[in-house]
């Protein structure tokens, strides 16, 4: 039950979904993961009906998480970071059954991080995903989160990676991403890729492709009405030496030194593509990006080091965090909530970053940027993230990129927050016209709970307590065809035993 009387808005709809880590062992000591982003995922849904939600979990059932649960013990695939103990690495037979699998995009299948839908808008027609930036996603039941299966590119030419920030085109119901792809002779090549809602995964209609100078590890773009907004970043993963190095990706991330950020910008109208550079930086995660009249694109995204996707979410590091805070972000001395502004015209880009008038120590230095979707790609004001200091403090931010005055910060100590997602007003009166929602790890209570903030205040509308902890996870999706009259019968398909109604 809601823990305020304060009502819920009667317009929530939908379904929210979290996809995140949930086991990294599988009964035997041996071969524990010891990164919590290799965690196997598992999908936790919150189905809006008014002031009444529906609420299951269900792990995502892939081929090398049901191998290993039937064998007791990790079975051969890609990691991200290696094994605590030497004595535990893969041998050299396994890891020749890891390459031939990574041949046929089979040895890494752990979706984890993400979710989006292709396919038409509503639940007959509409295909789920739970991706991340392998190549394979994995389908899912929207209604009770079963497991459909992996979805495959077409087998040639090789696809070597994808992207787990999908992004929809301004105006439209198509979706934008890209994939690395290889062929018999030439170079890597990038290839931009349009998925209209009649298209299925395997066949997107081809934007553009270009060749990048750098392989970069890159897990989101931007995008405006006209283009679409690659970096590469001066970061790789030296796929080279996969085999010698145990196949954990994160051992391979290599910063190039003397080398500048590669931006492409690609016309999705006519697939032209334009190179520019800029400093060196990284970044996982884009905010938005628009179009300043013809000739100028704005893009804001979130800087973070590298070296986070390793170090950060180390199960050693997590769990044995600072005993005194030394107030680091994560987002790294020195980088900030940025913002990039090309000019098309005379080929170069400038950087600035924005101020904090409200002299918070957590309102610039923010990651998992969320905004009102029906602002992706256009002008906008707002935008909301998760800033964490060390690992004993976490807050969430209301960013103002139009007049930092109007920016918020909401914390409450001892209570570990995760990504907002943003619900929008029907009525749309303004672009901070809605809700946010989030799960919320209460340390004192050691409870999670479902947090509803109103998106023009960041003050709590209400909070839920959860029947079970939901660990900690990077992203959400709601998918507002998804509705459900709940306790009715057109829930189809509805697992009683994973289900548990919250009278809300």
């Amino acid at each position: 039950t809601w823990e305020d009387p304060t009502p819920v808005p009667d317009w929530l709809s939908g379904t929210y979904v979290r996809n995140g880590p949930a086991q990294i062992s599988f009964g035997s000591e041996r071969r524990v993961l010891t990164s919590w982003l290799d965690g196997f995922a598992k999908l936790h849904s919150f189905k809006f009906s008014g002031s009444q939600v529906l609420f299951s979990g269900k792990m995502l059932e892939s081929p090398n998480y049901l191998a290993s649960v039937a064998a007791g013990e990790l079975q051969p695939m890609v990691t991200l970071n290696g094994f605590s103990n030497p004595e535990e690495e893969w041998t050299w037979w396994e890891k020749m059954k890891i390459l031939v699998n990574s041949l046929l995009l089979t040895a890494f299948d752990n979706n984890n991080p993400a979710l989006w839908r292709i396919g038409k808008d509503n639940l007959d027609e509409g295909v789920y995903l739970a991706v991340t930036d392998a190549p394979v996603p994995l389908r899912f039941n929207i209604s009770d989160l079963s497991t459909i299966g992996m979805q495959y590119p077409n087998a040639w030419p090789a696809t070597l990676s994808g992207c787990a920030h999908w992004i929809r085109e301004v105006g439209t119901d198509n979706s934008i991403n890209f994939q690395r792809k290889k062929g018999l002779t030439g170079p890597v090549y990038v290839e931009v890729q349009r998925y209209r809602p009649e298209d299925d995964y395997a066949n997107p209609q081809v934007v553009a492709t270009f060749v990048p100078k750098k392989l970069s590890s890159i897990h989101s773009f931007s995008i405006t009405e006209n283009y679409a907004v690659f970096f590469f970043y001066p970061v790789i993963i030296d796929g080279k030496r996969m085999f010698e190095t145990g196949f954990h990706v994160f051992d391979l991330l290599t910063w190039l030194e003397n080398e500048q950020t590669d931006v492409f910008v690609v016309n999705l109208k006519t697939g032209n593509v334009t190179q520019f550079e800029t400093k060196p930086t990284y970044s996982a995660h884009h905010a938005n990006a628009y179009e300043n009249g013809e000739n100028e694109l704005i893009i804001d995204i979130c800087p973070s080091p590298y070296s986070n996707l390793r170090d950060y979410l180390s199960l050693d590091n997590m769990l044995n965090p600072p005993k005194v805070s030394k107030g680091l972000s994560t987002n790294g001395e020195g980088e900030q909530f940025s913002r990039f502004t090309i000019n098309l015209d005379r080929e170069e880009i400038t950087t600035s970053m924005f101020p904090n008038e409200i002299k918070n120590r957590f309102i610039n230095d923010f990651d998992f940027p969320t905004i009102n979707e029906d602002f992706r790609g256009l002008p906008y004001c707002i935008v909301y993230g998760w800033s964490a200091l060390d690992y004993s403090r976490t807050a969430l931010v209301k960013k103002n990129v139009c007049d930092s005055t109007k920016d918020l910060v909401f914390y409450i100590e001892d209570h570990y927050s995760s990504e907002m997602h943003f619900l929008p007003n029907p009525t749309k009166t303004a672009e901070d016209d809605g809700v946010l929602v989030t799960i919320v790890f209460d340390g004192t209570k050691e409870k999670s709970y479902l947090l509803i903030l109103d998106a023009k205040t960041l003050e709590p509308v209400n909070k839920a307590y959860l029947p079970h902890n939901i660990p900690w996870s990077a992203h959400g999706m709601h998918f507002p065809e998804a509705n459900f009259q709940i306790g009715k019968e057109n829930i189809k398909n509805k697992p009683k035993k994973q289900m548990k109604k919250l009278e809300l």
